[in-house]
């Protein structure tokens, strides 16, 4: 999700912090916190500390995480492990080979659509766990590189919480 210096996304008065701007580590995704709450508070009108030390902390943190990024990419030869039957996305109990056939037998082109077609990431963790691997999946079984459209299938999570249904059936009483 992209977000401006203050943590503010495309839609007024939202602001936007941690995994869903890009994984860092939780260190980065406290100081985006801070600094998304400072500006939220700013936009409300409240006096606010200077938040410059917190921006160049933000900074730094994610110039560390593109360098481990880099450092460190998944290997392709762990790609070549993932038989049809390893388990990918344990949430909806999606393996490989499912991903491998929304790919190549229904024309998936990036992980968006494997997501809509094979189920990963449509679980309890909303692709937390999975999704960076179904992205690097799809990928390999299109046959080109990993692309910024994969990762981003599973960043933009909708803010939502499960509830019981009686709590629904509470508010149409009244």
């Amino acid at each position: 999700m992209a977000v401006d210096d203050r943590q503010a996304t495309s839609v007024a008065g939202v602001f936007a912090a941690g995994e869903a701007t890009g994984v860092g580590g939780a260190d980065l995704a406290t100081v985006e916190g801070r600094i998304a709450g400072l500006a939220a508070a700013a936009s409300l009108g409240a006096a606010t500390p200077d938040d410059r030390a917190l921006r160049r902390r933000r900074t730094t943190l994610r110039a560390f995480a593109a360098a481990l990024h880099r450092a460190y990419p998944v290997p392709e030869a762990l790609l070549d492990l993932c038989g049809d039957d390893t388990l990918v996305c344990r949430c909806e109990e999606v393996d490989a080979g499912a991903i491998r056939h929304a790919v190549e037998e229904l024309g998936a082109a990036e992980a968006r659509t494997v997501k809509l077609l094979a189920r990963p990431g449509m679980g309890w963790c909303q692709g937390r766990v999975c999704g960076f691997a179904t992205a690097c999946l799809t990928a390999r079984y299109a046959g080109r590189p990993l692309a910024e459209p994969d990762l981003q299938a599973f960043a933009q999570r909708p803010i939502a919480t499960p509830i019981p249904l009686a709590a629904l059936a509470d508010l149409a009483d009244g």
